[in-house]
């Protein structure tokens, strides 16, 4: 039996997938601390502009934040 193995993205259509080498430093360091939050939230989908935008005030305004959400 031949399986075919689908990409992330192919299997949720419609979402972007972004290369995280290619973001600038900051782009990076708020794309990495929104992964945070969200896997401190228990993965909830369905707030990634809430949880990026968290991250984005917190890396921009220089904050050390702690592993808690």
């Amino acid at each position: 039996m031949k399986t075919s193995k689908r990409k992330f993205n192919e299997q949720r259509p419609g979402v972007p997938t972004v290369q995280a080498s290619r973001l600038p430093p900051v782009q990076e360091r708020i794309r990495q601390r929104a992964h945070e939050i969200y896997q401190a939230k228990g993965g909830t989908m369905g707030r990634e502009l809430d949880d990026w935008l968290q991250a984005e005030r917190e890396i921009k305004a220089g904050e050390n934040p702690s592993p808690e959400v």
